[in-house]
């Protein structure tokens, strides 16, 4: 299993590397928000908390194609303020190939994803399967928000972890990584024409 993930991770980041140079017109998006973590009754007697709150969870999507992306984020335990605190800590890594229906609307994009997580609880890090659903709304060209259901699926034969459902919410901003990346090469021509002047 650990070298099923360790192909599956060397795959995905060389598919991000390769895919950057013939992507940088396209949007890259990063995120910030919440989640919650929900685990059935026999399973939350397992865990030890049945209702989990990250705060915060990152997350930075690329995309690979015309409605194909790649998606990887960390959920945080919860700092710790009062009336959200967890039983229990809750710690993952999530990678995923998004399908982005973006040709129903300008304003709201939803999308199907299928990926994998590595969650650490109280025990040990585990991995589990994910399968869900999202949906950005476009308030401006720039910035949106984010909703998304995963079903993280842990194989029975991993005795730290069970499977469970996350919600997570986010706020979106969308950059363009070629204009960085053109706006440094602008300045570094205009200061060399500029000296060569002189």
């Amino acid at each position: 299993m650990r070298k099923f993930f360790f192909v599956v991770t060397v795959f995905l980041l060389s598919n991000i590397f390769a895919q950057v140079e013939s992507n940088r017109n396209r949007k890259w998006q990063i995120g910030f928000g919440t989640g919650v973590v929900k685990f059935s009754d026999e399973d939350a007697s397992f865990i030890g908390d049945k209702n989990m709150i990250q705060i915060p969870r990152l997350n930075l999507t690329i995309p690979i194609g015309e409605q194909l992306s790649l998606d990887g984020a960390m959920s945080f335990n919860s700092f710790g303020v009062g009336f959200i605190d967890n039983s229990v800590k809750y710690f993952s890594l999530d990678g995923s190939v998004r399908y982005n229906f973006n040709q129903l609307s300008e304003d709201f994009v939803p999308y199907v994803f299928a990926g994998g997580s590595l969650v650490d609880s109280e025990r040990k890090m585990t991995p589990t399967f994910n399968v869900g659903a999202g949906l950005t709304y476009w308030i401006t060209n720039s910035l949106g928000l984010n909703t998304q259901l995963y079903y993280k699926h842990s194989l029975e034969s991993f005795e730290s972890m069970r499977s469970h459902i996350q919600i997570t919410g986010s706020l979106i901003y969308s950059f363009d990584i070629g204009n960085l990346f053109s706006g440094r090469a602008t300045s570094a021509i205009g200061g060399a024409c500029y000296f060569n002047q002189h």
